[in-house]
């Protein structure tokens, strides 16, 4: 007994799942749309914002972990028996806020440095803060200038905004009102 070929396998009204180029097979264009500017400018935006989000972030813990080893040696150095103004002059703060420090810390044993050390310590992490706080000021006036070219965009609204700055929507209405785009940020 002879086998017939299927009627469905051959219909000419079926076509294989691949085409076959020798046989005049299809030919579908793989390629795609080049996004518009307004598209690449927008996730140039939330890209920049998350990463500075972060990075104010980061800055912040740096700074509380910087100001309390700060409060920790101006308690160690009054406990060792250093004048009081001229703490206040090394840590850059007040007298009162000199004396809160060292109030608030009870129990602890003399140290051993000497006074130089001591006011060289303090000088440096005073530094230290200070060169933190120029960072986070840069850091914010960038955020602030990438919120003002978002807005000026129109492609995404103030919740989106907040949620990726950080800031309540509110304040970046307030905040970018009337402020002009920084053309450089964001290339076209």
């Amino acid at each position: 007994m002879a086998v017939l070929p299927s009627p469905v396998l051959h219909s000419p009204v079926l076509r294989p799942a691949v085409p076959n180029p020798a046989d005049g097979g299809y030919y579908r264009y793989r390629g795609r749309r080049k996004p518009e500017a307004a598209a690449v400018q927008t996730e140039q935006l939330r890209q920049l914002l998350k990463e500075d989000r972060q990075r104010i972030s980061f800055n912040a813990s740096s700074m509380r972990a910087l100001s309390v080893r700060l409060n920790q040696h101006v308690a160690q150095a009054l406990c060792d028996g250093l004048k009081m103004t001229g703490l206040a002059k090394a840590a850059g703060l007040s007298r009162w806020a000199v004396r809160t420090i060292g109030l608030s810390s009870d129990d602890l044993a003399p140290s051993g440095l000497t006074a130089e050390q001591q006011l060289a310590l303090i000088s440096g992490l005073k530094s230290e803060l200070a060169e933190l706080e120029e960072s986070k000021a840069a850091l914010e006036g960038r955020r602030l200038k990438l919120l003002a070219a978002a807005r000026r965009l129109g492609t995404m609204d103030d919740y989106e905004l907040a949620a990726l700055s950080g800031l309540p929507s509110e304040a970046i209405r307030k905040m970018t009102w009337g402020l002009a785009p920084d053309p450089g940020l964001i290339p076209a």
